[in-house]
Protein backbone atom coordinates (compact mmCIF):
# COMPACT_ATOMS: atom_id res chain seq x y z
CA UNK A 1 0.00 0.00 0.00
CA UNK A 2 1.00 3.52 0.07
CA UNK A 3 2.24 3.64 3.53
CA UNK A 4 4.65 0.08 3.35
CA UNK A 5 8.10 0.46 4.42
CA UNK A 6 9.84 0.25 1.19
CA UNK A 7 8.28 3.54 0.20
CA UNK A 8 9.64 4.98 2.89
CA UNK A 9 12.90 3.44 3.24
CA UNK A 10 12.85 4.68 -0.26
CA UNK A 11 12.29 8.32 0.69
CA UNK A 12 15.36 7.72 3.38
CA UNK A 13 17.85 7.09 1.61
CA UNK A 14 16.88 8.96 -1.46
CA UNK A 15 16.82 12.22 1.51
CA UNK A 16 20.22 11.41 2.55
CA UNK A 17 21.37 10.93 -1.72
CA UNK A 18 22.31 7.28 -1.18
CA UNK A 19 21.09 6.83 -4.49
CA UNK A 20 22.21 3.14 -4.91
CA UNK A 21 20.48 1.74 -1.75
CA UNK A 22 17.60 3.91 -2.71
CA UNK A 23 17.60 2.06 -6.66
CA UNK A 24 17.91 -1.29 -4.53
CA UNK A 25 14.59 -0.87 -2.18
CA UNK A 26 13.04 0.67 -5.14
CA UNK A 27 13.92 -2.44 -7.51
CA UNK A 28 12.86 -4.85 -4.51
CA UNK A 29 9.36 -2.44 -4.26
CA UNK A 30 8.83 -2.72 -8.04
CA UNK A 31 9.22 -6.80 -8.27
CA UNK A 32 6.90 -7.26 -5.78
CA UNK A 33 3.92 -5.27 -7.34
CA UNK A 34 2.50 -4.52 -11.44
CA UNK A 35 1.18 -0.94 -10.26
CA UNK A 36 3.98 1.16 -8.67
CA UNK A 37 3.63 3.74 -11.05
CA UNK A 38 5.56 6.48 -8.84
CA UNK A 39 8.46 3.51 -8.09
CA UNK A 40 8.10 3.04 -12.13
CA UNK A 41 8.67 6.63 -12.66
CA UNK A 42 11.56 7.11 -10.30
CA UNK A 43 13.60 4.39 -11.20
CA UNK A 44 13.55 5.83 -14.91
CA UNK A 45 14.78 9.04 -13.07
CA UNK A 46 17.61 6.98 -11.85
CA UNK A 47 18.41 4.93 -14.49
CA UNK A 48 18.60 8.01 -16.83
CA UNK A 49 20.88 9.95 -14.48
CA UNK A 50 23.30 6.56 -14.38
CA UNK A 51 22.38 5.90 -17.89
CA UNK A 52 21.47 2.64 -17.11
CA UNK A 53 19.82 2.31 -20.52
CA UNK A 54 18.70 -1.26 -19.72
CA UNK A 55 16.85 -0.08 -16.68
CA UNK A 56 15.47 3.05 -17.95
CA UNK A 57 13.63 0.67 -21.14
CA UNK A 58 12.46 -1.69 -18.24
CA UNK A 59 11.13 0.89 -16.09
CA UNK A 60 9.62 3.03 -19.03
CA UNK A 61 7.69 0.00 -20.30
CA UNK A 62 6.33 -0.69 -16.75
CA UNK A 63 5.38 2.73 -16.52
CA UNK A 64 3.35 2.44 -19.54
CA UNK A 65 2.04 -1.11 -18.83
CA UNK A 66 0.29 0.66 -16.17
CA UNK A 67 -0.24 4.26 -17.84
CA UNK A 68 0.29 4.73 -21.59
CA UNK A 69 -0.75 8.06 -21.70
CA UNK A 70 1.94 9.28 -19.92
CA UNK A 71 4.35 11.06 -22.40
CA UNK A 72 7.53 10.63 -20.16
CA UNK A 73 7.79 7.03 -20.22
CA UNK A 74 7.86 7.19 -24.15
CA UNK A 75 10.48 9.66 -24.03
CA UNK A 76 12.06 7.39 -21.84
CA UNK A 77 12.11 4.65 -24.00
CA UNK A 78 12.66 6.03 -27.34
CA UNK A 79 16.02 7.71 -25.83
CA UNK A 80 16.62 4.31 -23.93
CA UNK A 81 16.23 2.74 -27.61
CA UNK A 82 18.16 4.82 -29.32
CA UNK A 83 21.18 4.58 -27.07
CA UNK A 84 21.16 0.73 -27.26
CA UNK A 85 20.86 1.15 -31.42
CA UNK A 86 17.32 -0.09 -31.56
CA UNK A 87 16.44 2.10 -34.15
CA UNK A 88 12.63 0.34 -34.87
CA UNK A 89 11.61 0.56 -31.37
CA UNK A 90 12.68 4.43 -30.56
CA UNK A 91 11.68 5.64 -33.92
CA UNK A 92 7.67 4.06 -32.74
CA UNK A 93 8.01 5.60 -29.21
CA UNK A 94 8.93 8.84 -30.70
CA UNK A 95 6.17 8.34 -33.02
CA UNK A 96 4.21 8.07 -30.28
CA UNK A 97 5.15 10.54 -28.38
CA UNK A 98 4.20 13.03 -31.28
CA UNK A 99 0.83 12.17 -30.55
CA UNK A 100 1.35 13.32 -27.41
CA UNK A 101 1.53 16.89 -27.72
CA UNK A 102 5.28 16.63 -26.03
CA UNK A 103 6.79 19.08 -24.28
CA UNK A 104 9.76 19.96 -26.73
CA UNK A 105 8.19 19.10 -30.43
CA UNK A 106 11.07 20.75 -32.43
CA UNK A 107 13.22 18.23 -30.59
CA UNK A 108 11.25 15.22 -30.69
CA UNK A 109 11.04 15.57 -34.88
CA UNK A 110 14.83 16.16 -34.99
CA UNK A 111 15.52 12.94 -33.44
CA UNK A 112 13.02 11.00 -34.99
CA UNK A 113 14.14 12.81 -38.11
CA UNK A 114 17.70 11.13 -37.43
CA UNK A 115 16.61 7.82 -36.37
CA UNK A 116 14.78 8.15 -40.19
CA UNK A 117 18.06 8.88 -41.76
CA UNK A 118 19.60 6.12 -40.42
CA UNK A 119 16.82 3.49 -41.75
CA UNK A 120 16.84 5.07 -45.26
CA UNK A 121 13.59 6.57 -45.26
CA UNK A 122 15.33 10.04 -46.14
CA UNK A 123 11.54 11.57 -47.50
CA UNK A 124 9.90 10.63 -44.13
CA UNK A 125 13.34 12.54 -42.78
CA UNK A 126 13.27 15.42 -44.44
CA UNK A 127 9.32 16.15 -43.40
CA UNK A 128 10.25 15.56 -40.08
CA UNK A 129 13.28 17.83 -39.71
CA UNK A 130 11.11 20.57 -41.76
CA UNK A 131 8.85 19.96 -38.60
CA UNK A 132 11.61 20.48 -36.03
CA UNK A 133 12.48 23.77 -37.62
CA UNK A 134 8.75 24.92 -37.95
CA UNK A 135 8.61 24.83 -33.96
CA UNK A 136 12.23 26.11 -33.86
CA UNK A 137 13.65 28.31 -37.09
CA UNK A 138 17.08 28.98 -35.71
CA UNK A 139 17.52 25.27 -34.58
CA UNK A 140 21.25 24.87 -36.43
CA UNK A 141 21.56 21.52 -36.05
CA UNK A 142 18.35 20.72 -37.65
CA UNK A 143 19.19 22.83 -40.57
CA UNK A 144 22.46 21.08 -41.00
CA UNK A 145 20.37 17.46 -40.76
CA UNK A 146 18.17 19.01 -43.56
CA UNK A 147 21.05 19.72 -45.89
CA UNK A 148 22.75 16.20 -44.80
CA UNK A 149 19.23 14.83 -45.88
CA UNK A 150 18.78 16.76 -49.43
CA UNK A 151 22.63 15.55 -49.80
CA UNK A 152 21.49 12.03 -49.25
CA UNK A 153 18.04 12.08 -51.79
CA UNK A 154 18.67 11.30 -55.31
CA UNK A 155 17.84 14.71 -57.52
CA UNK A 156 14.71 13.91 -58.59
CA UNK A 157 13.47 13.86 -54.99
CA UNK A 158 15.73 16.42 -53.32
CA UNK A 159 13.99 19.65 -54.75
CA UNK A 160 10.65 18.57 -52.65
CA UNK A 161 8.84 17.24 -56.13
CA UNK A 162 6.77 14.08 -55.71
CA UNK A 163 7.60 11.62 -58.29
CA UNK A 164 4.67 10.32 -58.83
CA UNK A 165 3.44 10.14 -62.48
CA UNK A 166 -0.34 10.75 -61.70
CA UNK A 167 0.72 14.39 -59.95
CA UNK A 168 0.23 17.27 -62.11
CA UNK A 169 3.14 18.06 -65.11
CA UNK A 170 3.52 21.66 -65.97
CA UNK A 171 2.16 22.28 -69.55
CA UNK A 172 4.76 22.85 -72.25
CA UNK A 173 3.97 25.72 -74.84
CA UNK A 174 2.22 23.72 -77.14
CA UNK A 175 -0.32 22.64 -74.50
CA UNK A 176 -0.97 26.37 -73.69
Amino acid sequence: GPDNAYLLLAKTYRELGETDAERAVLDKLASLGSSALPVYLRLMEICLDTEDWKGLATNAERALAVNPLLRSPHRSLARAAEKTKETSRAISSYRALLRMDPQNPAETHFRLSRLLQKEGDLKSARRHVLMALEEAPRFREAHRALLEIIDQMPPDQADGESTDSAAPQPLTEKES
